[in-house]
Order: structure tokens, then C-alpha cells, then sequence
């Protein structure tokens, strides 16, 4: 067999290898039979994952547990923790491993392995958000958690507003000039360019809550002087599948 035969075979060969390859991928990110989450009443830790079946057209049963109800079901959970997904009867933990999952679920866009370094540079970040902003929330729900026991309602007032007025004032804006510098080193709107990924779903509810008026001390406008940040908002906000999803809720 001549050189350039067997060249020939083997450029057919590694083409047949790379048809193989994308047909298995493809077949793992088959929604599975029923996919089942479990979360409190509210947005928090669940709500990147919703939207990440929402925007891959992804049936699953959204169970919210009234935070009465929570006891009994939290003694079956193995970390004594939500969200929980249950996956054709097999329970998983951790919402961020949920919502890269789900991301490869469909066509996988939401999560595509070109972007995959700066889609998990973005959630990072928003890990640190979360960590950073913990002291301000639970300083109002839970100030034992900080070795803040016993103490009065006054007291209890006094170190939500400290806290959270540092939380506004000295540690958001790092983290929203930051997401700004990363909106804007791309093509936009969203953080990988023209197309939404699980880091735009991440982020989306963590800042959005802010937005609502709902939490003390933070005021809702809060966002207001980082328009690129208000303006990718509301791209996300206005993209169909995920406005749907908004209305539905109220």
C-alpha cells in the first residue's frame, strides 16, 4: 500500500474517530427520564440551576418546600442542605455542580468546553461574591454563625446595618467594577459574548436580588452606577425563554 493510501485511511480513520466522539457527547447531554428540584420557596442557591433547564428546554419537577416543611426533609438530606437534585432517583448536591450539568444538557451552549476556563473564572467569582456577602446576611438571620450569641434585637439591628453598609459601600462595588471589566472585554452582551452561559444564569439571581428592594440596608438601586452591569440585566431579563419564566412566577 502506498504512503499516500495509507495517509488517506488515516485521515478517514481520525474523521470516523471525531464522528464517534461528538455522537457520544451528544448522547450524554440526553435529558435523562425525570429530573427533580428541590429548594425554599424563594430564588437563592436554585435559581441558576431553573434557569438553566428554562434555557435548555429541560422538563423538571420544581418542588418548593415551605420553610416550615424544611425539618423533616432535612433530616433525609445528606449534607442537611438544599438545593437537591434528583436525577432518574439519584439525589445530588451542590447547585454549582447542578448548573454544569445542566449547561451541557441540549446543545450544550450553556456550557460549551471553548469558553469553559472563563465561564468558571466567572462563577468563581461569584463564589467569592457569595462568601464576601455572607457576614451581611446572616448578621440579620442567623448572628450566632458569626459568634455574635445572645444578643439583643437592638444589638442585632445595629450589626445588620453595620454590616451591610459595609457590604454596600466597601466590598459590592470591587466585585461589580469587576464583572463590569469582564463584560466589557467581550463582544457582548453576556460574559462570553453573543451568547448567554451558565456564568450569565449564575450571576443573574445573585445581583438581581439586590435589585427587588427586598433585602434591609441594601438599597435597590444599588447597581445603578455600573450601567454596563444594568445593561447586561436587562438583555438577560428580555431574553425570551427567560422572561417567560419570570412572568410565570408572578
Amino acid at each position: 500500500m502506498s504512503t499516500k493510501a495509507v495517509l488517506a485511511g488515516t485521515a478517514a480513520g481520525v474523521a470516523l474517530a471525531l464522528v464517534v466522539t461528538e455522537l457520544i457527547k451528544r448522547s450524554k447531554r440526553q435529558a435523562p427520564k425525570s429530573i427533580k428540584l428541590e429548594y425554599f420557596p424563594i430564588e437563592a442557591a436554585a435559581e441558576k440551576v431553573r434557569l438553566a433547564f428554562v434555557m435548555t428546554d429541560t422538563p423538571f419537577e420544581d418542588v418548593r418546600i415551605p420553610f416550615k416543611e424544611w425539618g423533616a426533609r432535612k433530616a433525609t438530606a445528606k449534607y442537611g442542605q438544599m438545593p437537591i437534585l434528583t436525577i432518574d432517583g439519584k439525589e445530588i448536591y451542590q447547585s454549582r455542580a447542578m448548573v454544569q450539568y445542566a449547561g451541557k444538557l441540549g446543545d450544550g451552549s450553556l456550557y460549551p468546553e471553548a469558553d469553559a476556563l472563563l465561564i468558571d473564572e466567572v462563577i468563581g467569582l461569584s463564589d467569592d461574591l457569595a462568601r464576601d456577602w455572607m457576614p451581611g446576611l446572616y448578621s440579620g438571620m442567623n448572628p450566632a454563625k458569626f459568634g455574635y450569641d445572645g444578643i439583643s434585637d437592638d444589638d442585632k439591628t445595629a450589626l445588620v446595618i453595620k454590616m451591610r453598609g459595609k457590604f454596600v459601600s466597601e466590598i459590592l462595588p470591587k466585585y461589580l467594577q469587576w464583572f463590569t471589566d469582564l463584560l466589557n472585554a467581550t463582544e457582548g452582551p453576556f460574559f462570553c459574548g453573543g451568547t448567554i452561559t451558565i456564568a450569565d444564569l449564575v450571576v443573574l439571581p445573585q445581583l438581581k436580588i439586590f435589585t427587588k428592594g427586598v433585602v434591609d440596608h441594601v438599597p435597590k438601586d444599588v447597581l445603578e452606577a455600573y450601567p454596563v452591569i444594568t445593561t447586561w440585566m436587562a438583555a438577560m431579563l428580555a431574553t425570551p425563554k427567560i422572561k417567560a419564566w419570570y412572568d410565570a412566577q408572578k
